[in-house]
């Protein structure tokens, strides 16, 4: 095909996202910036603040309850319907399960928690796959697409709790590089290098992330060489910094791009939880400039991306005041918002 036909083609392309990319930019003047969400730490109780939560984009239909399971249930459930009503109008749903599928791993992550250690591990609402789907991966580690992943992360976590310490924390770490090569494919499927870059680099350093969670929990069997493999072109040196205890695990992110985390001190009480924190914003960053293209599924992205981070923050804020803690201990856990 030659180049006009090609930039044709790619041009057609791009405006079939018109439609959507102008509905996430009108969008977008719904979501909270840092300012807006750190005040709804002022709010007076939990009522003043679930209140407020209802008048954001995403929270408008939660309950009138204050228990925090049936909360914490309902918010992501009406974060997983705002993904699937914006993925309607999108040329591909692909960009959608891009943050989609994190419900489908945790609803197997939970299944796959019961099955091994008789426990019931957590949230799983808003998943579509049904129960037999589970089972059937859990019974074979070979399945076709789109379940063959979920088939795979079945062996490991077997492998894993037969080898560790049974916890929810070994399914979950376990499961890390089936979730991300199933997520890396979504992005792939969805035809734009930006957005394939943005998920990759999104991936790669929460993989070092499972690596810095074995290295914590003294876990040696958890994560296989595969995930390794997954690390990219410095993984020997990323490995050798983030299992040796006798290393510096900062200096792996770091070399990972994730420079922020050479600021996390040394005596951090939490310090997987920073990192992630740290994940996010610098994701949060990477398609931050995406907003200036006129369409396409990069704006789409950042805007979803966004969404991720708002459905997080008031998440841990709703679940931190209900349970009484400081505001200064919520403020902490909260990632930043870009306007």
């Amino acid at each position: 095909m030659g180049r006009a036909a090609t930039n044709k083609t790619t041009g057609r392309r791009r405006y079939a996202w018109a439609y959507v990319s102008g509905l996430v930019s009108a969008l977008e003047t719904r979501l909270l910036n840092q300012r807006s969400t750190l005040e709804l730490l002022d709010a007076q109780g939990l009522g003043e603040l679930l209140g407020r939560v209802r008048q954001t984009y995403l929270f408008a239909d939660i309950p009138e309850t204050r228990e925090p399971f049936a909360l914490a249930e309902s918010m992501q459930a009406c974060y997983a319907a705002g993904l699937r009503r914006l993925a309607d109008a999108c040329p591909t749903k692909a960009i959608a399960d891009i943050f989609l599928l994190a419900f489908e791993w945790g609803a197997f992550c939970r299944f796959a928690g019961r099955k091994a250690l008789g426990l019931e591990c957590g949230l799983a609402p808003a998943s579509l796959t049904p129960q037999a789907a589970w089972e059937q991966c859990w019974a074979s580690p070979d399945a076709p697409p789109p379940m063959d992943h979920f088939a795979a992360a079945g062996r490991a976590i077997r492998e894993a709790v037969s080898r560790e310490q049974p916890s929810i924390a070994v399914v979950l770490t376990a499961a890390t590089l089936y979730e991300a090569r199933d997520t890396r494919r979504a992005a792939q499927a969805t035809g734009s290098e930006a957005v394939a870059a943005w998920v990759e680099a999104w991936w790669r350093l929460r993989l070092a992330l499972a690596l810095l969670r074995c290295r914590l929990n003294g876990w040696r069997n958890v994560l296989g060489p595969e995930a390794l493999d997954d690390l990219g072109p410095s993984k020997a040196e990323v490995v050798a910094g983030l299992s040796d205890e006798r290393r510096d695990w900062r200096v792996s992110f770091a070399r990972l791009g994730l420079a922020s985390a050479e600021g996390v001190p040394e005596g951090e009480p939490r310090p997987a939880a920073a990192v992630e924190r740290l994940i996010d914003n610098a994701v949060s960053e990477l398609c931050h400039g995406a907003r200036g293209t006129p369409f396409g599924p990069e704006p789409v992205f950042a805007f979803l991306w966004r969404l991720r981070i708002e459905a997080i923050n008031l998440q841990s804020i709703v679940a931190g005041v209900a349970a009484g803690l400081p505001r200064e201990a919520i403020a902490g856990t909260l990632r930043e918002a870009h306007a």
